[in-house]
């Protein structure tokens, strides 16, 4: 064999050789690129996963604020409207305190004003003795202590009757003082809005939410008048 067959026989050995292992390298080259791009992708999938993340936070953490500060708002409102006027409409029912006058004969004074009927002198005294039945609503500020429109009577209620002048808490008398004073001029169909010192009250005793040493307004409607001294 000659020297130039010997070398093309080797070339045409080592030819197939090297193109098998070119084609080996792009093999390999592609599957690199198939893999970073598959490793870009995910890299990518990640971010977009943590941005969306870091945004649904971002949401919530401002939906949380504005809740917190909604509900600030709300509370503020509620435990800081016109705590004046609260206090003024549980003592005297929104009347303004100038209206009422003061009740002749007492020390301190009963304050009252009469907001339907209010004819009667009340420096002139009912006699001793004149049953009377009355309506009646006794309050410590804005809170009801006792009523006697509770029920289904015919005035919507069940009527109070004392008699006048008798002491307090004995047979036949009222369970208040303030009742001897404050139906005193009143005439049938008279409601009169009274502001009552303890000393005609409850004085220094705990009566259920009423503190020792506490006013009170007692509202009186005068629903009739006897002259005989008749038991409740």
């Amino acid at each position: 064999m000659t020297p130039s067959t010997t070398l093309s026989v080797l070339s045409s050995r080592i030819l197939p050789f090297s193109s098998s292992f070119s084609s080996s390298n792009k093999n390999r080259k592609q599957i690199k690129r198939s893999l970073t791009t598959s490793a870009d992708s995910a890299d990518n999938d990640k971010n977009n996963a943590r941005v969306e993340s870091e945004n649904r936070g971002e949401n919530e953490s401002t939906r949380r604020s504005a809740m917190v500060l909604g509900t600030s708002v709300v509370t503020f409102t509620l435990f800081n409207a016109q705590p004046a006027t609260a206090k003024l409409q549980g003592r005297t029912g929104g009347i303004p305190i100038e209206n009422f006058r003061d009740l002749p004969g007492t020390n301190p004074a009963i304050k009252y004003y009469d907001m339907k009927g209010g004819g009667g002198d009340s420096a002139v005294p009912f006699p001793k003795g004149t049953r009377v039945a009355v309506h009646y609503d006794l309050k410590f500020r804005s809170l009801t202590i006792a009523s006697s429109r509770v029920g289904a009577g015919v005035t919507g209620g069940t009527p109070y009757g004392f008699n006048v002048g008798t002491p307090a808490a004995t047979p036949g008398g009222p369970f208040l003082p303030a009742f001897n004073y404050g139906i005193q001029g009143m005439g049938v169909g008279t409601v009169r809005r009274m502001l009552v010192p303890a000393e005609y009250a409850y004085g220094n005793n705990q009566v259920q939410e009423i503190p020792p040493n506490s006013e009170v307004t007692l509202d009186l409607e005068l629903l009739s008048i006897a002259k005989t001294g008749l038991s409740k």
